[in-house]
């Protein structure tokens, strides 16, 4: 996804500043942006940012050098996802419990907070986005992904909680700095291989979604319609209805890696 909305990125002209973990594959990204970029006659600049989401600690001097200079106008925090388990939370681990947090929350809060003055500062002169890809597991947690959930719900907060704070201190009076949690449900991706379909589009379709619907009013916003729809009908399911077909999705999207080994039949009784 992350990859997809950059080339969307650049081919409207935006100079952009990728992150990653694995300097490799940053610089294969890079330099495939760059001949999109050489071969559409455009002026505009590619950087990388190579540091690991999950690690729990991260200093800003790097982030602030890469990004020194230029007006900061978008902001999209991409990164987020977890393994899928076959346990409840007693049997993870500490190390696997901050790693899905860092991964899906702290991370997304160092950032922003680190690029927040330069951010107030381009709002004065014009509009800045703030995007946080959340995901449909904060309405309802699918089984054993509790941190999971947890994590995309304090990012629902922060997000609400930086809007609040600007206009609690006087900023931001006009709104050019617009902070917004995504509610992203399945979208085709390396990691999500199932067919596209109107509710699984692909990552080059929704990110145009994304770009369409960045100035929608709202601090919470569905950019793809299918998955807008899907959080109005989780919300007016009961509880345990919700449970359950949740529980019945992840078995039959993962089976046995949910299960721990147990029977597709077994799980599906067990979760209902």
């Amino acid at each position: 996804m992350g990859k997809a909305l950059a080339k969307e990125l650049v081919s409207r002209g935006f100079d952009v500043l990728i992150h990653g973990r694995n300097m490799t594959k940053l610089a294969a990204v890079r330099d495939e942006l760059r001949l999109a970029v050489s071969e559409s006659n455009r002026d505009v600049d590619v950087k990388v940012w190579c540091a690991d989401a999950s690690a729990g600690r991260w200093y800003p001097a790097e982030l602030l050098a890469l990004t020194e200079g230029p007006d900061i106008a978008v902001v999209v925090l991409v990164n987020g996802g977890t393994d899928i388990k076959s346990y409840a939370i007693d049997g993870q681990t500490d190390d696997e419990i901050h790693s899905v947090m860092s991964l899906n929350f702290f991370f997304s809060v160092f950032v922003t907070r680190t690029l927040l003055p330069a951010l107030r500062s381009t709002a004065a002169r014009g509009p800045v986005s703030v995007l946080a890809v959340g995901s449909h597991v904060a309405l309802i947690p699918p089984p054993y992904l509790s941190v999971y959930s947890a994590s995309k719900n304090a990012l629902q907060s922060v997000m609400h909680g930086i809007a609040a704070d600007e206009r609690f201190a006087g900023r931001n009076v006009d709104g050019n700095l617009d902070s917004k949690y995504l509610q992203v449900g399945s979208v085709h991706t390396a990691s999500n291989k199932g067919k596209p379909t109107l509710a699984r589009p692909t990552s080059e379709a929704f990110v145009k979604d994304v770009l369409r619907r960045m100035t929608a009013p709202g601090r919470i916003v569905a950019p793809n319609l299918v998955h807008g729809i899907s959080v109005w009908v989780i919300m007016l399911l009961p509880e345990r209805l919700a449970e359950r077909l949740a529980g019945r999705q992840m078995v039959e999207a993962w089976g046995e890696t949910v299960t721990g080994g147990k029977s597709r039949a077994a799980c599906a009784s067990t979760s209902s």
